[in-house]
């Protein structure tokens, strides 16, 4: 397999603060470099700001859309969506990025998605039955990733 492989945004809502996740963000894109074209972009977090939810939930999903403008394929990470082992994501990502080139993976607000997003995703996936922070649902994510370009890629760091 090519070292670089296909073009994976992922969009999620709210900036990164705390300085330790955000070092690891970096660390994780940084190392999703290595074997794919990998953008993360983060969209203004709309609750908070005096607007009802529904309002905020709107908007959040309007700039989760256009940053996802892009891409081929967009998927929510969310905990209804489906569940796979580190292998199973590893080959799920080789046939969606085989097939569709662009993958944007979206992560919601505190709110979760607006009707919206939900009818233009293609596919959600879950990363655990547990319930993460935002930001660690973003590192998880970004780990899990770049384990399944180890796994594509034949390396050890997955064992």
């Amino acid at each position: 397999m090519s070292r670089q492989f296909g073009n994976i945004d992922l969009i999620a809502v709210g900036k990164m603060k705390t300085k330790h996740w955000l070092a690891a963000q970096q660390d994780y894109a940084k190392r999703l470099g290595y074997y794919t074209t990998f953008e993360l972009k983060e969209v203004k977090d709309a609750v908070g700001r005096g607007a009802p939810d529904a309002v905020a939930m709107q908007k959040e999903g309007e700039l989760l859309l256009k940053g996802a403008a892009q891409a081929n394929r967009i998927i929510l990470l969310s905990p209804e969506g489906n569940m796979l082992t580190s292998p199973g994501l590893a080959k799920w990502v080789r046939q969606e990025v085989e097939r569709n080139g662009r993958l944007a993976f979206l992560i919601g607000g505190p709110i979760g998605f607006s009707e919206e997003v939900i009818a233009a995703s293609h596919e959600q996936i879950a990363l655990s039955p547990l319930t993460f922070t935002h930001e660690m649902a973003r590192i998880i994510f970004m780990e899990q990733l770049y384990r399944a370009f180890t796994i594509m890629n034949g390396e050890q760091y997955h064992k």
